[in-house]
This record gives C-alpha cells, sequence and structure tokens, in this order.
C-alpha cells in the first residue's frame, strides 16, 4: 500500500477537524508542537484533557500521528517513526462523549504481532479495527466521536 491510500484512507475515516479559531496560523506547517494540537482539540471540545504521560512531543496533521524526535528534522524523524518494525504496540487516541454531553478522552492499544510498521497499522485500523473499537466504546454507553491521533508504545530493552 502506498502512502497516498494511507493518507486518503487516514483521511476518509478518521478526520481530525481542527477548529477554525487558530487554524491558519497552525496549518501552515505539516508537523506541529503535540501541545499545540491538543490545546485544538480542547477548544473543539469543551471539557477535554489529554493525558500529558501520553503525549509525545509532536505531531503530524496529515499522518495524524504523536511521535517524539531528538533530532533537528522531525520530517525525518517522522519517516522514519512510520517505517520502524519493532514497536510492541501502537496506540490509538480518541473522543468520546458521554450521555451528558461531556467530552473525553480515550486510548486504545494493539500489540505488533509481527513486524508491521506504524504506517501500516494506522491504515489497518481504519479498514479492520476501527469498527470493533466503536462498537466496545457504544457498549459501556460512550458515543464514538472521532479518532483524534495514533501512537506507538516502544519495546522495553
Amino acid at each position: 500500500m502506498n502512502l497516498t491510500i494511507t493518507n486518503q484512507v487516514f483521511m476518509r475515516y478518521c478526520d481530525h477537524n481542527l477548529p477554525k479559531v487558530r487554524q491558519e496560523t497552525v496549518m501552515s506547517s505539516e508537523i506541529i508542537a503535540a501541545k499545540n494540537y491538543v490545546e485544538l482539540l480542547k477548544q473543539k471540545y469543551q471539557g477535554f484533557e489529554f493525558p500529558a504521560y501520553k503525549l509525545r512531543e509532536w505531531f503530524s496533521k496529515s499522518y495524524a500521528v504523536f511521535f517524539d524526535c531528538r533530532e533537528a528534522d522531525t520530517t525525518d524523524c517522522l519517516q522514519a517513526v512510520l517505517k520502524k518494525r519493532d514497536f510492541e504496540a501502537f496506540a490509538i487516541f480518541f473522543v468520546v462523549k458521554e450521555q451528558s454531553g461531556i467530552y473525553r478522552f480515550m486510548d486504545a492499544s494493539f500489540r505488533n504481532l509481527g513486524t508491521e510498521t506504524l504506517d501500516h497499522f494506522t491504515a489497518r485500523f481504519h479498514s479492520q479495527l476501527e469498527s470493533m473499537t466503536k462498537l466496545g466504546v457504544q457498549a459501556t454507553g460512550l458515543e464514538y466521536v472521532e479518532c483524534v491521533g495514533h501512537s506507538y508504545v516502544e519495546s522495553a530493552q
């Protein structure tokens, strides 16, 4: 599966529409500080809190991926993260709505059962696993609103 299809799959299944309030100033860069993206989510979903311990340093808007980078070139870091095959697990972050109308953060982790890349997993999540995640959320009385990002769990070595 090529990158173009992956991006189309993401945009079709995980539309993370940023609020229009500060969209123009933030949208000029493809990779932004993750804390800035979370601030945009807080504007869009009143009362929404993203646990700081789950937050990575950067966020790619075109891939909707949270990632860390110790290098100066965040684009190279992103490409390396997308292609890396030895992550222990992958994480999906999404917004749910309680019956009271309050928005909450939720996440789900999926073990990397082989040598899958984050890029491949995100496409597979939206085509095969997202519907099960939605059903699981609905079974608890919550409404699945939208996926707001993907990340990874590194192997503890």
